[in-house]
């Protein structure tokens, strides 16, 4: 799918949405827009909610770093491109002072953190619709670089995986080996954090759905050994992380 992205004055836009703002909009106006609501605050980051015509608008705002604001807006239209499902991107603006905003539409599935608290969908089933992308995802030379489970959506309706927090992307790396483990380690990383004592069942039930559309080459007991390192190692940085008090 490709979206028609037009420009209004220093604004890039989704023509879907071209009568969101005014032609005279400015970043300012949109980084001060009225009726804004709080969301969530992560480092440098503030993600804001705004309706508009029935449809609820995710805004983040970059307060630094627009460089990885412009990877994600890229990246968002990218992977749209290529079939993958990720964020409705809406709009996109720079400012000079190295603030950055991007604005999305509201997600249309439930993530899997919340699937597993409500029990709203089998965690077996989701487990294997998340093995099923990521192993699709690899095989198309793409490797998403933060992986973790609450990145991933599942639409019911539309019964597909939408997968969001796409900055980090890398299309046809040199290293595919070490971008495909580094995905595979964060991600059963993450199955001991939500699915604790329950995450060696899960685990294998996705890495046996994963291997049957993306086959390693190396050998398995290698692959295994490698993955499962690079696992203990993001375990382990994630425990100094949180042992300084600093923000994840």
């Amino acid at each position: 799918m490709k979206f028609n992205i037009i420009k209004k004055r220093e604004i890039f836009i989704n023509e879907d949405y071209k009568d969101l703002f005014s032609n005279n909009l400015t970043f300012e106006d949109i980084w001060n827009l009225k009726n804004l609501k709080f969301f969530r605050k992560k480092r440098y980051k503030i993600i804001e909610t705004y309706d508009f015509k029935n449809k609820k608008i995710f805004i983040k705002k970059y307060l630094s770093y627009s460089e990885e604001a412009q990877k994600e807006w890229k990246n968002i239209l990218f992977l749209w491109k290529k079939n993958f499902f990720t964020l409705i991107p809406v709009f996109f603006a720079l400012s000079r002072d190295d603030r950055a905003i991007i604005g999305t539409e509201k997600v249309e599935g439930i993530c899997f953190v919340n699937a597993l608290k409500n029990k709203s969908i089998e965690i077996s089933f989701f487990i294997s619709k998340i093995a099923e992308f990521l192993a699709k995802f690899h095989k198309a030379k793409l490797f998403h670089q933060d992986c973790y489970l609450n990145h991933f959506y599942y639409d019911e309706k539309e019964d597909k995986i939408i997968i969001i927090d796409v900055s980090r992307i890398k299309h046809k790396p040199v290293l595919e080996f070490y971008y495909q483990i580094k995905d595979l380690a964060q991600l059963k990383f993450s199955f001991s954090v939500y699915l604790e004592n329950k995450a060696e069942k899960f685990w294998d039930i996705f890495i046996k759905e994963y291997f049957k559309i993306n086959e390693t080459k190396y050998n398995k007991k290698l692959f295994f050994k490698i993955l499962n390192l690079k696992t203990y190692m993001i375990k382990r940085h994630t425990e100094r992380v949180i042992a300084r008090g600093e923000e994840i």
